[in-house]
């Protein structure tokens, strides 16, 4: 959950970059920064920001995810009666059901199929009919925070992310920061290094995901014998 305003995230870099009259760096420039680092973070772990909303669907196999999509995370289930949706991957379909896309009128899906390459664009077997309601994830960009909005003294801007961003944040904003004067040897090994900190705090983040979605697993097949 995010708790942090943008405020505080712009100040605790001011005062890493020892700038306490925002000279080198305004205020505006690391807003710019702030609105950049977070969408870099959803652009490597799209699960950073997301929605889960009841998506109403067209007749037919294909579906076009709402404009705001980024890429489909996971089609949950049937928003009415609440019959779980599972993935299958499209050459199974098409394997064992060759004219798979022919239907349009069911009132109830049971797969669906997605492939990343096209990442504004889902199939849901079999065809549902026009109106019927899946839950689904998808991911979202971060809109892009108006200075006016974070500098206000009642409810100033929150920042998009959870809390468990901050810290990536902060070192992208730095990373930003530090390139603007990367003319200089000194500065420019400051920016890698805070760089390397922002991909590394989310590449062992993905880790540690990894590991507990392996463990969750684990434990799945040791209740069900598999």
């Amino acid at each position: 959950m995010a708790t942090v305003t943008v405020s505080t995230i712009i100040s605790r870099v001011n005062t890493l970059l020892v700038d306490p009259t925002y000279t080198r760096w305004t205020r505006q420039e690391l807003l710019d920064y702030y609105n950049d680092a977070t969408k870099a973070i959803v652009l490597l772990r799209p699960d950073a920001h997301t929605k889960n909303v009841a998506f109403t669907c067209a007749a037919g196999t294909k579906q076009a995810l709402p404009s705001e999509a980024l890429r489909l995370i996971e089609v949950l289930r049937n928003t009415d009666g609440g019959r779980v949706i599972r993935f299958v991957p499209r050459k199974a379909l098409d394997d064992s059901y060759p004219d798979w896309h022919a239907g349009k009128t069911a009132p109830t899906v049971a797969a669906y199929t997605y492939d990343e390459r096209d990442p504004k664009t889902f199939y849901l077997h079999p065809g549902p009919a026009a109106a019927v309601k899946v839950d689904l994830v998808y991911s979202v960009a971060p809109q892009s925070k108006l200075l006016a909005d974070v500098e206000r003294s009642d409810s100033p801007a929150v920042a998009d992310l959870d809390d468990i961003y901050i810290n990536p944040i902060i070192d992208f904003m730095l990373y930003r920061c530090f390139s603007k004067d990367a003319e200089y040897s000194a500065n420019s090994n400051r920016a890698m290094t805070h760089y390397n900190a922002y991909l590394q705090q989310l590449g062992e983040k993905t880790q540690v995901d990894g590991m507990m979605e392996q463990r969750q697993q684990a434990g799945f097949n040791r209740v069900t014998g598999q």
